[in-house]
C-alpha cells in the first residue's frame, strides 16, 4: 500500500513490563508503511526494544531474539513466579489470599532493603538481546531514561555503555536491585518519565510518535489497605507525569492490552500482535501518516 518513504518520525517508547512487547509490533506496522525512525527514546521495556532497534533496526531480527530467548530460557517465568500467582483465576477467594501474601512478601523485602529478583536475571535477558557496545554508536540516535534515587531526578543517557544503561532503565524498585553509576542509585526511568517524549525531541525529532502501552486505570478502584493506597498515589503520580510529557508529542499510539499483567512474558506473541494491529489499525486512518509527518497534527488514538 504505502511504495516509498513517507517521513520520518521520532520514537518514544514506554515503560510496562512484558506489555512493552507491543513496541515490536509497532515497528512492524513503520516498517511495512516505510515510515523511517530517525531517533528512539525509551523507558524500561521501552529501552529494551528501543536499543535492540537503534542498533539492529530490523524488527524481524527483534522478533527472532526476543522469541528465541523467551522459547529457551524459562527462568523469568520461574522467578516471577508469586507475582503469578496474585493473578490466579481460580477463585476470588484464593485471589484475595494470593494478593495479601504478596503485598507481605514486597513489604518485609523492601523493609530488608532487599530485592525480589536477583539482577542477574535482567543482566542476562538484556546482554542476551542487545550488544556490548556504546550507545552513541548505534545507528539510530538513541536515548536511554532513567531515574536516580540519590536526587530524585531523571538521568539520560545518549553516551556509555548501552547494556548499563538499559538495565538502569529497567530496575523496577524492589523488585530488581538499583544500579550503581557516578555515584548515583539508578532504577526504572518509568518512575519519572514513563514515555520519554521529552528526550526523543532532545535527540532533534521533530515529529514524535509516542507509543503508551501503561495499563488502563480501573473503572472501580478497590483500596483494602495502606498499601493499595500508597500504590494508588504513585499510580496518580505516575499518570500525570505521563500526560505532561504525551501532551508534547506529535502522535500516540495506545495498543489496548487488557488482562496481561506486567510480568507475563509468555504471552509475547499475542501482545507484539496487539501492537502491531493497534498501529496497522490507527496510523493508515490519517493518510493520516502523511498529515500527521506534514503539520504535525495532534491525535491520539485507542484501541
Amino acid at each position: 500500500m504505502f511504495r516509498r518513504k513517507i517521513g520520518s518520525v521520532g520514537l518514544a517508547l514506554g515503560a510496562g513490563g512484558a506489555r512493552g512487547l507491543a513496541h515490536v509490533g509497532v515497528l512492524k506496522a513503520l516498517d511495512e508503511m516505510n515510515i523511517k525512525v530517525e531517533a528512539i527514546a525509551g523507558t524500561s521495556m521501552g529501552a529494551i526494544i528501543g536499543a535492540m532497534f537503534a542498533f539492529f533496526t530490523d524488527y524481524e531480527l527483534i522478533r527472532e531474539k526476543l522469541r528465541s530467548y523467551f522459547e529457551q530460557n524459562k527462568q523469568l517465568a520461574k522467578e516471577f513466579k508469586i507475582l503469578n500467582k496474585a493473578s490466579s483465576r481460580n477463585g476470588r477467594r484464593f485471589s484475595i489470599m494470593n494478593e495479601t501474601v504478596i503485598k507481605i512478601y514486597l513489604c518485609s523485602h523492601l523493609a530488608l532493603r532487599t530485592n525480589i529478583l536477583k539482577g542477574d536475571i535482567l543482566s542476562d535477558f538484556i546482554n542476551t538481546l542487545i550488544p556490548d557496545a556504546d550507545i552513541s554508536d548505534s545507528t539510530i540516535p538513541l536515548a536511554v531514561v532513567s531515574f536516580d534515587l540519590t536526587t530524585g531526578s531523571r538521568v539520560i543517557f545518549t553516551q556509555g555503555s548501552v547494556r548499563r544503561a538499559v538495565l538502569a532503565s529497567s530496575s523496577i524498585p524492589g523488585i530488581f536491585p538499583p544500579v550503581e553509576h557516578d555515584g548515583m542509585l539508578l532504577v526504572d526511568g518509568g518512575a519519572i518519565s514513563p514515555v520519554p517524549v521529552d528526550a526523543v525531541k532532545a535527540l532533534g525529532a521533530k515529529k514524535v510518535l509516542a507509543v503508551d502501552v501503561s495499563p488502563p486505570a480501573p473503572k472501580s478502584p478497590k483500596i483494602d489497605d495502606g498499601i493499595d493506597i500508597m500504590l494508588r498515589v504513585i499510580s496518580g503520580q505516575t499518570k500525570t507525569l505521563m500526560q505532561n510529557e504525551l501532551a508534547k508529542a506529535s502522535f500516540i499510539v495506545t495498543p489496548r492490552i487488557v488482562g496481561i499483567d506486567w510480568w507475563r512474558f509468555e504471552y509475547y506473541r499475542e501482545i507484539e500482535n496487539r501492537g502491531y494491529h493497534t498501529a496497522k489499525r490507527v496510523l493508515p486512518k490519517m493518510l493520516g501518516v502523511r498529515r500527521f509527518i506534514d503539520d504535525s497534527s495532534k491525535i491520539r488514538t485507542k484501541s
